[in-house]
């Protein structure tokens, strides 16, 4: 695992520059920095040191080729072992090390024999010399890019904020970056918020050679599971799914550092944390909560679970009163505003896997994406009125179009609507005509929509980015290969069951964790932010402080009264849709604020 960045294109790269963009992502690969230049570009990584320890240095060379890699590929050693059959060698056991051989046999198709995640950065000098960019299948690892002005250089790097450090970086932001984070919760991909910086989507191979720029997609190939009565049950899915997981599970928990579980008490991370357990015995598994009385706390759902499967669990406590220090420090990392009220758990909770000595978590991701866990799909799938497209993009938005009618400045409500209106009601549009294609079912739909033009961007981001701020690996084993072909193989009425949603995922479970977790109604992991925004918490006054003061730098686009409003609506009545209003502007200010500050720099300076 390492963060990534380069260039390509133009003169000889900037040491000073390269040096300040590594500076920047320093936490996500604290054990080695390395960099290495050729005739016009520069490859770099800073290395967090999981696999093949010893072994495992970047850049990666085999004559004209060179290429670094961020993520973990699981099945490296089957690879490995294939390779060698061929008459490929090896010195250690770092997964990276079948990267270029496969490259040199498949070209860009390798990246369909890997089985993990990974963003990778390649140099190919045969024949026409080019840079190419590849990202997994399904987006667990972020790449940022941009070309320069006149169109000769390309520059990248795993964070958007490292990327800013080059000398020539367009910082102009988006005009349109606002709406489209209340509209989405998040900044959807490919477009970033500055104008000229995109990020590479899921299954994505970008080639970059003598200023021209081509974008290809790999789509994940389709499964054709057999089933036993020759169709799709809910237990023949289930049974094949408790199957892959296991492999999956078994391939993640096989590392050369110390390996955890984050186990919430919902559903999907009980599960992980069940076969994490049997395979690993005394396994460690940490929850997150807060000092107090709370709303939605499930602190005694995952000890339950802990106690049922023997893990050494780990509760954290947070006190609310530390929480204004804590968003300003995990807002950082996030490199574009996320409204997810559980960044500032998820950022808090990494920090205390790491501090107990782990730099590997596993995690439940993904599962509601690719099984249908979310009553929203359900509601969506069975809405027959013709704006329903509508009603399902509102509850991805942080606020209505009638609110935000009275929220942006006039000039701003202008600028958006001269563009063509919401982003949430042109995302809706574009929803409804996916479906109205018929390509896939409603439901399958509304789920592949999410996959691939959400999920990457609201939920992976904030994985990715805030366990790499602590040098923690985040591993998703939903995510993998082969479970997103089952879910995509997988009928509707067997994903959900009568009233039954992610019904696959609940049957196969129900022989690892207790009955009380698999059958209790569905609860999100987050901030109980309608109860912690109000008068006598630290939330509630640093909301008003930044938010209604003098130099609220979000003013160019939110008006102050209506904020004000809002803010004297959550006083006098807390509720739902202002807490995460507030606390979606609140992310707004504090990111705008810290895209100012500068990263202290790296403690010594490496190349090769």
């Amino acid at each position: 695992m390492c963060r990534i960045y380069g260039c390509f294109g133009g003169e000889r790269a900037d040491p000073d520059a390269l040096h300040r963009v590594a500076a920047a992502m320093y936490p996500g690969g604290p054990d080695e920095q390395t960099v290495r230049h050729g005739d016009g570009w520069a490859l770099g990584t800073n290395r967090l040191a999981i696999q093949g320890i010893d072994s495992g240095h970047q850049p990666f060379v085999r004559g004209p080729l060179a290429c670094v890699f961020n993520g973990e590929i699981y099945n490296h050693r089957q690879l490995r072992a294939d390779l060698a059959a061929r008459g490929y060698s090896f010195d250690g056991d770092c997964d990276g090390d079948v990267l270029l051989p496969l490259y040199e046999l498949y070209g860009d198709a390798f990246t369909s024999r890997l089985e993990g995640m990974f963003a990778i950065a390649l140099v190919d000098e045969r024949e026409e010399p080019a840079l190419k960019l590849f990202t997994d299948h399904a987006g667990m690892k972020s790449l940022y890019y941009y070309l320069s002005a006149d169109g000769r250089r390309l520059r990248f790097a795993s964070e958007l904020q490292a990327l800013g450090r080059f000398p020539d970086f367009p910082d102009e932001l988006d005009p349109l970056a606002v709406d489209r984070y209340l509209g989405g919760k998040a900044v959807w991909g490919p477009g970033t918020v500055y104008t000229r910086v995109r990020t590479l989507e899921p299954g994505a191979t970008l080639r970059f050679a003598n200023g021209r720029t081509t974008l290809t997609h790999t789509p994940p190939e389709p499964a054709e599971p057999h089933w036993p009565d020759g169709e799709p049950t809910v237990a023949a899915a289930a049974e094949l799914l408790d199957e892959l997981l296991r492999t999956e599970v078994g391939r993640m928990v096989d590392a050369d550092v110390p390996v955890c579980v984050i186990t919430s008490g919902g559903l999907d991370s009980s599960y992980t944390t069940a076969l994490a357990a049997h395979m690993v015995p005394d396994v460690a598994s940490f929850n997150i909560a807060y000092h107090g009385n709370w709303p939605a706390d499930e602190r005694h759902h995952a000890a339950e679970v802990a106690r049922h499967c023997g893990t050494a669990h780990h509760q954290v406590l947070l006190d609310p009163a530390g929480f204004p220090e804590l968003v300003e420090r995990f807002v950082r990392h996030l490199d574009q505003p996320n409204n997810a009220p559980h960044s500032l758990s998820t950022f808090a909770l990494f920090e205390a896997v790491r501090q107990a000595g782990f730099k590997v978590a596993l995690t439940g991701d993904g599962a509601d994406e690719l099984f249908a866990g979310y009553a929203r799909f359900v509601k969506a799938d069975r809405d027959g009125a013709a704006t329903w497209h509508r009603t399902y993009q509102g509850t991805m938005a942080a606020a209505d179009t009638a609110s935000l009618d009275r929220l942006y400045t006039p000039d701003h409500l202008a600028h958006v609507k001269a563009a063509g209106g919401y982003f949430g009601d042109r995302s809706g549009d574009e929803l409804d005509r996916r479906v109205r294609s018929g390509r896939h079912g409603k439901l399958e739909t509304l789920l592949r929509y999410d996959q691939f033009e959400r999920f990457p961007y609201y939920i992976l981001r904030r994985v990715d980015h805030l366990s790499m701020a602590h040098s923690v690996e985040a591993r998703i084993p939903f995510l993998q290969p082969s479970v997103m072909r089952l879910a995509h193989a997988l009928p509707a009425h067997v994903k959900v069951a009568g009233d039954t949603v992610k019904a696959p995922v609940a049957e196969a479970a129900r022989r690892w964790v207790p009955r009380s977790v698999v059958e209790r109604p569905k609860q999100p992991f987050t901030l109980p932010i309608t109860a912690m925004i109000k008068p006598g918490e630290a939330l509630y006054d640093m909301i008003g402080d930044l938010l209604l003061g003098p130099g609220a730098r979000c003013r160019d686009y939110i008006r102050r009264d209506t904020v004000h409003d809002v803010f004297r609506t959550q006083t006098e009545s807390p509720a739902p849709h202002a807490a995460e209003l507030l606390w979606s502007l609140l992310m707004l200010e504090t990111w705008l604020s810290a895209r100012s500050l500068t990263p202290a720099p790296l403690p010594e300076r490496a190349s090769r």
